[in-house]
C-alpha cells in the first residue's frame, strides 16, 4: 500500500458527507477499502504491470529483490514461458547488467527459457558486484601532472632556436656533383635472373636463345 494513495482515500472519506458515519457499519468500509485497493482482477493486473517497465522494472533494487517480484508478476498473470517473457525480463533488468549480458561472446542464455536468463544474469551481477569490490579496495592512482624540465639557458622569452641542421656528408671519391638520385641512394641494378648480368630481362636473355 502506497502512503500517497491511502492518504488520497483517507481524505476522500473524511470531505464525503456524514465522513466515517458515512458507512453503516465495518462490513461496509471494509468492502469499499477492498474496491479501492484489491484489485478484481489480479491476473489482468499483473499483465499490465508487466508491460510497464518504470512500474516492475530492477530500478536501484538488488538482482534477487527484482527476480523475486518479477516471478510473483509472471505466476499471477500466468505468462507462458518464452521469448517474449525473457525479453521482458531483459527490459527491466539495470541498464549495466542488461549491456553486459549483451555484450557476452559465449554463454549467452537461452531466449527461449526464463531459467536461464535467470541463471546467467545472477552470474554477471555477482562478477559486477566482485569488479565493485576490487575497484574500492584498489582505487586507481590519482593523474599527477606532468613537468617538464628544461635547461636554464633555454627558459627565456624570445623565439625559440631552429633546430640545427646536418652537415652534409662528404661525396666518395669518384662520384661527381650533379651525380643521378637513383645513383645517389646506391640503388642495385636490375640483373637477369638466368645470366645473373644486368640490361634484359631473362626472357630476353641471350642465353636462352642460343
Amino acid at each position: 500500500m502506497k502512503a500517497r494513495r491511502a492518504s488520497t482515500y483517507a481524505l476522500c472519506v473524511l470531505r464525503c458527507p456524514g465522513g466515517v458515519g458515512s458507512f453503516t457499519d465495518w462490513a461496509a468500509f471494509e468492502k469499499d477499502f477492498q474496491a479501492e485497493f484489491f484489485p478484481i482482477d489480479p491476473a489482468k493486473s499483473a499483465a499490465l504491470a508487466l508491460r510497464n517497465r518504470e512500474q516492475y522494472g530492477q530500478g536501484k533494487r538488488t538482482l534477487d529483490k527484482y527476480i523475486d517480484s518479477f516471478q510473483a508478476l509472471v505466476e499471477q498473470a500466468a505468462y507462458p514461458d518464452g521469448l517474449q517473457l525473457c525479453l521482458t525480463f531483459w527490459n527491466g533488468l539495470h541498464p549495466a547488467l542488461m549491456e553486459r549480458i549483451d555484450n557476452l561472446a559465449e554463454g549467452c542464455p537461452d531466449d527461449e527459457q526464463i531459467a536461464s536468463w535467470y541463471k546467467v544474469a545472477r552470474d554477471q551481477w555477482q562478477l559486477m558486484e566482485i569488479w565493485q569490490e576490487l575497484h574500492r579496495a584498489h582505487p586507481a592512482p590519482r593523474s599527477t601532472s606532468m613537468v617538464t624540465l628544461q635547461h636554464p639557458a633555454l627558459l627565456h622569452s624570445g623565439p625559440a632556436p631552429a633546430p640545427a641542421t646536418p652537415a652534409p656528408q662528404p661525396l666518395l671519391p669518384g662520384i661527381p656533383m650533379d651525380v643521378d638520385m637513383a645513383q645517389q641512394h646506391h640503388l642495385a641494378p636490375l640483373l637477369c635472373q638466368q645470366c645473373k648480368k644486368p640490361g634484359h630481362f631473362a626472357r630476353h636473355c641471350p642465353l636462352g636463345l642460343e
